[in-house]
């Protein structure tokens, strides 16, 4: 399925006016609106074909995993914080938001390699004292702990989903901006405040401003850090 390059995500970072044409996300994971197309993420941002014909023998080849995982549909959405493996290729490359709010393909750096953070956006009883979390990018888990709350940030090891540790939202916590005028910036935890209301609770930053929680990703604690690419160009920034 196509789409109109013009009604594509305005996350995309693409030329609006070179091409007719983009690709629509296959229903997967991340949100139509928060994804890019895995044909737009080899073509256009990491230049390893000129033609879909191209993209599709490389995908058809098993050499691109996603979080750990062969992924051969060109059309499969990636999204913030999924991880891109080409085989033969030095580096991974991890989705980030940049300064304005494009999605854009960093290089992962290498302590990163085999973990990545994933978001719980969804905390419901399983049954037999299981609790089913739900994860950012769609992906859910079924686990014993009861100390996981919706806002924390587990970090993971991937493809097997084994937590490895659970970054707590609190006071002083390292954190990525994901949405509103500061989408991109990291930035550390002053205060929570707690609205008493349908109003969303805002969080305080030591950098001087406020935004609300839901744009809030915990990336460090006192206890750990995930490294995040530098803001600076990038290959399919230039």
């Amino acid at each position: 399925m196509k789409t109109k390059i013009m009604m594509a995500s305005r996350k995309l970072k693409i030329p609006r006016k070179t091409n007719f044409w983009s690709v629509t996300p296959t229903p997967a994971t991340h949100k139509k609106q928060d994804s890019i197309p895995m044909l737009i993420v080899l073509r256009d941002y990491l230049k390893l074909g000129d033609k879909e014909r191209e993209i599709t023998r490389i995908l058809n080849n098993n050499l691109v995993r996603v979080d750990g995982k062969i992924v051969k549909d060109r059309r499969f959405p990636v999204g913030f914080m999924d991880v891109l493996t080409i085989e033969g290729m030095d580096d991974d490359y991890i989705i980030m938001y940049d300064l304005k709010g494009k999605l854009v393909a960093r290089r992962n750096p290498q302590e990163n390699k085999g973990v990545k953070l994933f978001k719980v956006v969804r905390k419901t009883v399983a049954g037999n004292n299981k609790i089913q979390l739900g994860m950012h990018d769609g992906k859910t888990i079924t686990t014993e702990r009861k100390d996981i709350h919706t806002s924390d940030v587990l970090l993971m090891k991937v493809p097997d989903l084994e937590i490895v540790d659970v970054l707590k939202l609190a006071d002083g916590d390292k954190v990525f901006i994901t949405g509103g005028s500061h989408v991109g910036e990291l930035a550390s935890i002053k205060s929570i405040e707690v609205k008493q209301s349908s109003v969303k609770n805002m969080v305080h930053l030591n950098e001087g401003f406020s935004t609300i929680k839901d744009y809030i990703f915990v990336v460090g604690t006192p206890k750990y850090t995930f490294k995040t690419p530098e803001l600076g160009v990038t290959r399919n920034d230039e």
